[in-house]
Order: C-alpha cells, then sequence, then structure tokens
C-alpha cells in the first residue's frame, strides 16, 4: 500500500519548473523515496517524457561511479533534453 502524500505532492506541484533546486529531508524510511517516485509518476502523467526524468539511486551498484563529480556532471550532461526541462532525481 502507498500513501499518496498529496500535501507534499502538491508542495512539490506548485514549485514545478521554477529555477530551484527542490530538497526533501526526513528520517530514515519515512517515504522521501516513495514521495519522488510519485512525484516522478504525476509527471509522466503531465505527458512529461521518460528522457527528461533522470533518476539516480546511489545506493544502487550501477552508479557507483557517479559517486565522481565529473562522471556525474558528464552522464547527466549527456542526457539533458534540449529546449526542454530535465527533472533530476
Amino acid at each position: 500500500m502507498v500513501l499518496q502524500r498529496t500535501e507534499y505532492l502538491n508542495k512539490l506541484i506548485a514549485f514545478k519548473d521554477k529555477q530551484l533546486i527542490k530538497i526533501v529531508t526526513g528520517i530514515r524510511r519515512c517515504g522521501k523515496s516513495t514521495l519522488l517516485e510519485i512525484y516522478q509518476n504525476w509527471l509522466k502523467e503531465q505527458k512529461i517524457a521518460d528522457e527528461q526524468i533522470i533518476s539516480i539511486n546511489f545506493e544502487d551498484i550501477d552508479y557507483e561511479e557517479l559517486t565522481d563529480y565529473k562522471k556525474l556532471y558528464s552522464y547527466l550532461k549527456e542526457r539533458l533534453v534540449k529546449g526542454q526541462m530535465t527533472y533530476i532525481f
């Protein structure tokens, strides 16, 4: 069962496409990652293309090399969608 966290989701939606970095904080296992997944799904429902959404889990071994800031920068730069907002999680 996934709680929708409507109040927090609405706060993220209110800042959509603003030139601000949004930071979600909280204690372990309080639903931060779930909230961001819900927000990503909402973006897709708004017709945001999958290519415009980049999601990186630094606890996943597949992304281990991206802990180097230069590699992370290159990875993100290669995936930016020209002329459109790219959402990075």
